[in-house]
């Protein structure tokens, strides 16, 4: 195990490196740069003083010399300075950050809840209307983007009945929950979690019919393996038939998939974010596209490109403890 987690990482830092050079060269392909900008804002700026400004700012050095320089201050933790705010990167991202991953987590354990037993249930009854039904709602996650679900759920909840906010953030929600607890006042937790709710079901509806549909089509599967018919001959109750070899063998396939879909989330909160004007990482990588703040988005995307290897890694970890059998330091 020890020598496949250093493979991993070797070949995760390889990818990131790839992929934030990548994204380099394409945001410099959008027209405009980060001075024409300031200049919309500025109509007495001349042409003289913006190529000034530009050599001030290195944007005239050649492209492959920007990266080296800036992959330089990567490796050293310096992820450059914002052309706009004139602050370090790694502080606005540090101050956005946990924003996002709360959206995230929350969003994942809202789809985790729904869809393992909704998925076990509809296996279990096959063909019935309870199966029926949750492929209808598994059409339908998997059918409406969560924008358009977004704005569905700011203009039902928010606007018509009134019930919850239609933008911003609260308190971070487990400081919330702690300070409920010590002044035992649920009103303290409450008036956070109403800001989570409706950007986090948003954004999980669609993993939420995928998982469903994967644990289903894996319970039957486990359900028609030799192990369970044995259990069942032995007279086992259903209940431990169902729970203790079917299910557990059924969510190897889920964990498998599981780091894929938070990487999927950590992307999908770019859009939930500016629907909902969360204050995460997504919204200020949008906002630095429309500045062409050419450090704050490639800060961004390493990362989350860190995170989401990192994740990877972990469910690797995860599915070894799950499934005895896989032996990485065999591959």
């Amino acid at each position: 195990m020890p020598s496949y987690l250093l493979q991993r990482l070797v070949h995760a830092a390889i990818v990131i490196v790839v992929v934030v050079f990548v994204v380099s060269l394409i945001v410099k392909v959008i027209p405009g740069d980060p001075v024409d900008v300031m200049a919309a804002g500025n109509p007495g700026i001349t042409e003289e003083q913006k190529d000034k400004l530009r050599a001030q700012l290195g944007l005239t050095r050649p492209a492959l010399e920007q990266f080296a320089s800036y992959l330089t201050g990567a490796v050293q933790g310096d992820l450059g300075q914002s052309i706009r705010f004139r602050v370090p990167v790694t502080q606005l991202i540090a101050e956005r950050l946990p924003a996002t991953l709360e959206l995230t987590v929350f969003s994942m354990i809202i789809a985790m809840l729904i869809a393992l037993p909704l998925g076990v249930v509809t296996a279990l009854r096959r063909g019935s209307m309870v199966d029926y039904s949750g492929t209808v709602v598994a059409i339908l996650g998997v059918s409406i983007p969560s924008f358009v679900l977004g704005i569905l759920l700011i203009i039902i909840f928010a606007v018509d009945l009134r019930w919850l906010p239609a933008s911003g953030r609260g308190e971070f929600i487990l400081t919330a929950a702690y300070k409920a607890v010590v002044e035992g006042d649920a009103g303290v937790f409450w008036k956070s979690f109403r800001y989570l709710l409706l950007p986090s079901i948003a954004l999980a509806l669609s993993i939420t019919a995928w998982n469903a549909r994967l644990t289903r089509s894996a319970m039957l599967e486990a359900l028609r393996q030799d192990y369970v018919q044995f259990a069942r001959a032995k007279g086992l109750p259903n209940r431990a038939v169902y729970i203790r070899h079917a299910f557990r063998n059924a969510m190897i396939p889920t964990i498998t998939i599981l780091g894929l879909q938070l990487g999927y989330l950590l992307g999908g909160t770019f859009v939930i974010e500016n629907v909902f004007a969360w204050p995460g990482v997504g919204r200020l990588a949008v906002q630095a596209i429309f500045w062409r703040d050419y450090p704050i988005i490639q800060g961004i995307v390493v990362v989350i490109g860190g995170l989401f290897v990192l994740i990877n890694i972990g469910i690797d970890v995860i599915y070894r403890m799950v499934d005895p059998r896989i032996r990485y330091d065999r591959a």
